[in-house]
């Protein structure tokens, strides 16, 4: 506690930068960076595009499925023993990933991956955290500690040249290693809240611990409870809301690298591509958290599903020799999509305010991560029929429009937010 409280720097923000280093390496290594070891998985066993995209989809369901899980266990355990534990079993199924010989064991090495991943990733432990640590500044701080997913982003381009000296499966051997030497003392750094440690969120001065101790209090009763939260129109309109935002969205991120190929861009090129476009997400990451503290969450929601469609309008005029247009798509997609990653958990917390936060963010967590079920295969699928994935695009378009009118119909924030 003392240790605590004599640094200078609150301690909040020791969490957020955590939770960036720990994503952006999760990103490298899993999140993004195996899309790289897909087409080379792939070539090795002969499998098709739709029976290896099956472990992405399967990753998307057991994440979906175990997210009311982890956000229980967060609001019972604490977030920082649910992140060591998903922190060890990342690394666990790495190593075992390179050992693979079959589709089955494939899909084994890659979900154990994937259930560590859902608890040591920034979906719902690590969000819990920095929501909890910060009030007035909590969109910022969300904002910034989501921004792992950026700083791994362009290092994508490392993990296709790694792969390209000496291969998949002792690439993925090294990596999983990697993550508990990485992920194991970031996970340490974690704590649940700042009235334990005499602070009150964003370093206000308590004039006593008292203080802390009354804030926390009211902070553990303040909002609703998950049976509330589930009686509410709100909560229906934001579950199928994410999962209609991110269901062809899930689809696309897996491809995107092959599609990339396709068009005869280089492994290397196509992973660069894909991290650029998490490298500018986090202007879409910043400006979303800085920006939604001060206007209504609806219009900034709107506005960053417009950036996505234009984005993805884009894509559709990709060509072997569009680089420029890569770009722009890169730019205008990232925006969109890396805007509404803090932006989720913030609006949760608005309208439902901290009693039951990180199992109500699970519980919405489940219907979008769910609905990425569908969307890799979709694209695989499209893909072994047609050659193109030209009609999962627009079907993506398709899906992102219908959350317009969703968006509309959510409570005003001032009327809907718990006191």
């Amino acid at each position: 506690m003392h240790l605590l409280t004599r640094r200078r720097l609150f301690y909040g923000w020791y969490i957020v930068a955590a939770s960036v280093a720990m994503n952006a390496y999760i990103t490298v290594v899993f999140g993004l960076g195996f899309n790289v070891f897909f087409l080379p998985i792939l070539k090795e066993f002969g499998w098709s595009r739709a029976v290896t995209s099956g472990a992405f989809s399967l990753r998307s369901l057991e994440s979906g499925l175990l997210a009311p899980v982890i956000g229980f266990l967060v609001d019972r355990w604490g977030p920082r023993s649910v992140i060591l534990i998903g922190v060890i079993l990342v690394g666990a199924g790495m190593i075992m990933m390179a050992y693979m010989n079959s589709l089955w064991t494939f899909y084994a090495a890659f979900l154990i991956t994937s259930l560590g991943a859902s608890g040591s990733g920034h979906g719902v432990s690590w969000v819990v955290s920095v929501a909890k640590w910060f009030n007035r500044l909590r969109g910022r701080a969300l904002g910034i500690a989501m921004l792992g997913p950026v700083f791994g982003g362009p290092l994508l381009f490392t993990i296709a040249i790694i792969e390209g000296h000496i291969g998949w499966r002792i690439s993925t051997l090294i990596l999983g290693i990697g993550v508990w030497v990485i992920g194991i003392p970031l996970s340490l750094v974690v704590r649940t809240d700042p009235a334990s440690y005499g602070y009150l969120p964003d370093n206000a001065k308590p004039n006593n611990n008292q203080d802390s101790i009354h804030y926390n209090k009211i902070e553990d009763t303040n909002g609703m409870s998950v049976s509330e939260a589930i009686m509410t129109s709100d909560f229906w309109i934001l579950s199928i809301l994410f999962a209609l935002m991110f269901l062809g969205i899930s689809g696309l991120m897996v491809h995107l690298i092959p599609l990339l190929e396709d068009l005869h861009y280089g492994s290397t090129e196509a992973a660069s591509m894909l991290g650029l476009m998490f490298l500018l997400s986090g202007i879409g990451r910043i400006i979303t958290g800085f920006v939604v503290d001060l206007i209504d969450y609806r219009v900034v929601l709107t506005c960053l599903v417009g950036f996505q469609l234009l984005g993805l309008f884009i894509l559709l005029y990709i060509t072997p020799s569009s680089t420029f247009y890569i770009i722009l798509f890169t730019l205008t997609f990232g925006i969109g999509f890396g805007g509404t990653i803090p932006l989720r958990p913030f609006v949760i917390m608005q309208i439902f305010g901290s009693k039951s936060f990180g199992s109500l963010q699970g519980l919405l967590q489940m219907g979008a991560i769910g609905a990425g079920v569908v969307g890799p295969i979709f694209y695989g699928w499209i893909f072994d029929l047609t050659a193109s994935y030209n009609i999962a695009i627009y079907a993506t378009i398709f899906t992102i429009i219908m959350t317009i009118p969703l968006i509309i119909k959510l409570n005003d924030p001032k009327a809907s937010q718990t006191t």
